[in-house]
């Protein structure tokens, strides 16, 4: 008998998962799940209880036909771990010490071991089992999409891992079989669904290789694989970018339309790069704010600094012109920074009772009625669509599952909403890839000062000219007002 959809057992009011949480991006440092401790009621390895395991199935019993990895890359991959980010019961399961390949093999068996005795008791584990015997592509989807409420890719990859090497060497050929099928298949999943946290950790990749054998899919690895080698990061830049002259009042050194191109290559980049991880667990996104947040205060910065009306009015008219260029991309994400976040913002807080000039006038209304016009569907629909960027907002998607969060404790079928949003965003981040990688050999160098200059280089100008850090957001914008007040 087939048991119940995962929609029912998300609806269960016994299924604690989710636990409180507050969305504070300067909070933490480094990203760590929200959802990492699974709450059913269950003893968990991160108290330090570990499971009586049944010993029965011993690491000699567990050997393999598989082709293991050398002994140098298993300490490689264990190099990679990022402790600080996987869940307490994680470090103590599959943090690696050098041991030689049997050594190993013991232990990682003892540690999948481990593993499924922290799940098989658990409600998560009711969950994976329930979609595992269910023909339902969405359910699988869903798992994989909302993984990290539960646990985090490495653990769940390992479970999976643990169920193939299991069942295979009990000669359960039935079991296995059925078994075998589900578990590449939502590996399949997880690295089609979730390219970008497999593609920088590629070690993944190799483990399964080594331990499913024959894996039926070899091109989604060869999709992984030329993912990895055709990127390239804003980080190599060189660092050594000189800023050019700028004369009196000058906002920025460089036209509106080489700026807006530059944005929108930012803004392309962020979504090709885009880890779904990174949308659940706290302080996953902070890059990603602070970028957004340090733009705005240059926008306001730019224009304030100046008493004289006159210049407020030619700074002013220079963002307003790069919106309209963004506008001509189809950057909804940079409109959203500029416009949204950045001139609004400024004509309301700071400079509400300057008047705006008669040039600038008809421009500001023509921008708003195409945001709003756009923002309805988020350029949902344009897979298809060359002749333009077509950039979606990212901030509405990410606003949309933060208040889906907040309702998940009364209703467990918003996971299903949720799951959605995050296909959506894999879609959108495959396209972007696509555009990013073709966009990449075209950078000038010219652009590369203009890239550099909006990673790094308005946060040393604002830092120095405010004399306040970034991160203390609120005395910046103290600043910020005390400059918009002194005006002649």
């Amino acid at each position: 008998m087939r048991k119940p959809p995962l929609k029912l057992l998300l609806e269960d009011n016994e299924l604690e998962i989710i636990k409180a949480k507050t969305h504070d991006v300067q909070s933490q440092n480094k990203a760590t799940s929200f959802y990492s401790n699974i709450s059913d009621g269950q003893e968990q390895l991160s108290e330090g209880k570990l499971y009586q395991c049944d010993t029965s199935y011993s690491s000699s019993s567990l050997h393999s036909s598989r082709t293991l990895l050398e002994e140098s890359q298993w300490q490689n991959y264990q190099k990679r771990i990022d402790s600080e980010s996987l869940s307490e019961q994680a470090k103590k399961v599959f943090l690696i010490s050098a041991q030689s390949s049997e050594e190993w093999l013991a232990n990682f068996t003892e540690k999948c071991l481990k593993v499924e005795c922290f799940f098989k008791d658990s409600t998560f584990n009711t969950i994976i089992e329930t979609t595992f015997n269910s023909d339902d592509q969405q359910l699988k989807q869903t798992l994989v999409l909302t993984l990290d409420y539960f646990t985090n890719l490495v653990t769940f990859t390992f479970f999976l891992l643990w169920k193939a090497v299991w069942n295979e060497n009990q000669q359960d050929m039935a079991q296995f079989v059925s078994n075998s099928n589900s578990i590449t298949e939502f590996l399949a999943l997880m690295i089609s669904l979730r390219v970008n946290e497999f593609r920088i950790d590629f070690q993944l990749l190799t483990i399964f290789e080594s331990i499913i054998q024959p894996f039926p899919d070899k091109s989604i690895f060869k999709e992984c694989t030329d993912s990895q080698r055709s990127s390239l990061s804003i980080d190599i830049i060189q660092q050594k970018i000189f800023m050019p002259l700028m004369k009196h009042n000058q906002v920025l050194p460089w036209s509106t339309d080489e700026v807006a191109f530059v944005l929108s290559f930012i803004n392309s980049q962020f979504y090709a790069e885009l880890q779904i991880r990174n949308i659940i667990v706290k302080g996953g996104l902070n890059h990603y704010f602070r970028r957004i947040n340090t733009i705005s205060q240059f926008i306001i910065y730019s224009v304030v600094r100046n008493p004289n009306k006159h210049d407020r009015q030619d700074a002013l008219g220079y963002w307003i012109d790069l919106a309209e260029k963004l506008q001509q991309n189809y950057d909804l994400e940079g409109l959203f920074i500029v416009y949204k976040y950045g001139i609004q913002l400024l004509l309301k807080d700071y400079i509400g009772t300057m008047p705006v000039l008669f040039r600038d006038l008809n421009r500001i209304p023509k921008i708003n009625a195409f945001y709003e016009e756009h923002i309805k569907h988020n350029f949902q629909d344009s897979d298809n669509q060359k002749q333009h960027l077509y950039i979606p907002s990212f901030h509405k998607y990410i606003t949309q599952i933060k208040r889906l969060e907040l309702q998940i404790k009364t209703n467990k079928s918003l996971f299903l909403q949720i799951s959605d949003i995050m296909f959506l965003l894999v879609k959108m981040s495959k396209r972007q890839q696509v555009l990013y990688q073709q966009m990449c050999p075209k950078i000038s160098e010219n652009e590369e000062q203009i890239i550099h200059h909006f990673t790094k280089g308005i946060e040393k100008e604002l830092e120095a000219n405010l004399q306040t850090p970034l991160d203390k957001e609120t005395l910046v914008y103290i600043e910020l007002i005390k400059l918009a007040k002194t005006i002649h």
